[in-house]
């Protein structure tokens, strides 16, 4: 009876939840922060309640609510504790549950399951063939031993893996199917409806042998209101261990860079209290031109990183690629990488700028660059481009994400241009359309909604 009421009251908060909440929004970058966590909250939810036991693929409601929970958190910055758990610690979910795939074990005389152990789809069976069909599954791996194959099945969109492995567990000929098992512990976000319909979010922060089953933690538990509101409700375990904290005191600050999306990242954390849980790999931020661009410095290994460059209203301008830098600057185990580097740091001077990156033109906005248009703004994803050259050009049209992932490219040639775009199969938020013609280069925001 009792998870009967939880299931009704979970339902009704969801479906509030879907009326906006300015406490409960954050720009995309920030929920793509979260996007994994919100899922692995719903699963987890989907297999605790009873009404979605049965369900495979994710309920958005139940998506939402996660996601509006988590981002209710990261917007509760007058409470120091969410600081910690936030920002200096930038705590996720622990994988508990793997979402995207299943582990099945096939009679090895079947011949559909045959032909699923050597790839080769459609296997013969209608019924597997539907399911790797509708949940787009395919073979990762598969051995077989005696008369059993063992196939692991994995798909790129998380799902319910205890529903999907009950109905593959009623096909004959299947042995058994079961989800895939995860190893070891760490630190985790779990979620937890209440009587009242507020909801209940504990970040933990783990460590102490975890692959084995962590030894030690902390904990913050928050209470989220049905208007967003936050509330610090309890704090308990271990004290945080130096290397694990930002200096044992919770005090790291919030105050923003001029991007936004950036205000919590663990890029922000890290540039502006470096002495705070300072990784070995990681990432780090540096501004320039007057502090009107950003520049994300990611690091791969210990001696060579990629910067991507942001202006401060947002928006992408690109990135190096492989610029060499670390302590062993001289080291040479690394010559291999200067060939492909865009540019040499040396150790002793600063970080390159997005001009000598070659993302960043120093003279003024194109002729041109006044005439481009992009309608309908905001779009639900298909739209269309116009500008006016002074002559006829050729280019490219580009159109990137906020982390400056390129989605769309297309050469043009033209005196004129009219190009209609269709992004509809891309997530809702913001994106960056560019027009490249020789060494100039405009851009225009777009918004994506659905």
């Amino acid at each position: 009876m009792k998870s009967i009421f939880l299931s009704i009251a979970i339902l009704m908060l969801g479906a509030r939840a879907i009326q906006a909440q300015p406490l409960c929004e954050a720009p995309e970058p920030v929920r793509a922060f979260y996007q994994e966590d919100a899922k692995q909250l719903a699963v987890r939810m989907m297999q605790m309640f009873q009404t979605y036991q049965d369900s495979i693929e994710i309920p958005d409601v139940l998506y939402k609510q996660a996601m509006r929970a988590l981002l209710a958190v990261y917007n509760a910055d007058q409470i120091p504790e969410r600081d910690t758990v936030v920002e200096c610690l930038a705590l996720h979910t622990f994988p508990r549950v793997y979402m995207y795939g299943i582990s099945v074990g096939l009679d090895a005389n079947e011949t559909w399951a045959q032909n699923l152990d050597n790839g080769i789809v459609p296997t013969g069976n209608a019924v597997v063939d539907g399911l790797l069909s509708h949940y787009n599954l395919s073979n990762s791996s598969s051995f077989t031993i005696g008369n059993l194959i063992f196939v692991s099945l994995t798909t790129p969109n998380a799902l319910n893996p205890v529903a999907l492995a009950t109905q593959f567990d009623a096909i004959p000929g299947v042995e058994f199917a079961e989800q895939t098992g995860l190893f070891g512990d760490g630190s985790d976000i779990t979620f937890q409806p209440t009587l009242i319909e507020d909801v209940e979010l504990t970040y933990r922060a783990a460590w102490g042998d975890c692959p084995a089953g962590c030894t030690s933690s902390r904990n913050w538990k928050f209470r989220i209101k049905l208007d967003c509101g936050v509330q610090l409700l309890d704090v308990w375990g271990e004290e945080l261990p130096q290397q694990f904290a930002c200096n044992n005191n919770f005090e790291c600050g919030t105050e923003p860079l001029c991007l936004d999306w950036l205000r919590d990242t663990v890029a922000f954390y890290q540039a502006l209290f470096p002495e705070c849980n300072q990784p070995a790999y990681g990432s780090v931020v540096t501004q320039m031109n007057n502090g009107s661009v950003i520049g994300l410095h990611h690091f791969v290994g210990a001696d060579f990183d990629f910067v991507r460059f942001y202006t401060c209203q947002g928006e992408y301008l690109g990135q190096c690629l492989t610029t060499f830098a670390g302590g062993s600057c001289d080291d040479p185990v690394f010559n291999q990488y200067l060939e492909s580097a865009d540019t040499i740091w040396t150790c002793a001077d600063p970080y390159p700028t997005a001009e000598e990156c070659g993302v960043l033109g120093t003279g003024d906005a194109p002729t041109w660059a006044s005439s481009m248009q992009v309608n309908p703004n905001p779009s639900s994803g298909y739209f269309q481009l116009s500008a006016v050259f002074d002559g006829q050009r050729k280019g490219v049209i580009r159109v990137v994400n906020v982390l400056g992932q390129m989605i769309f490219e297309r050469p043009f040639q033209a005196d004129v241009l009219n190009e209609n775009i269709d992004l509809q199969e891309n997530t809702p938020g913001l994106y960056f359309v560019q027009v490249l013609s020789g060494k100039e280069v405009a851009s225009r925001k777009v918004v994506l909604r659905k």
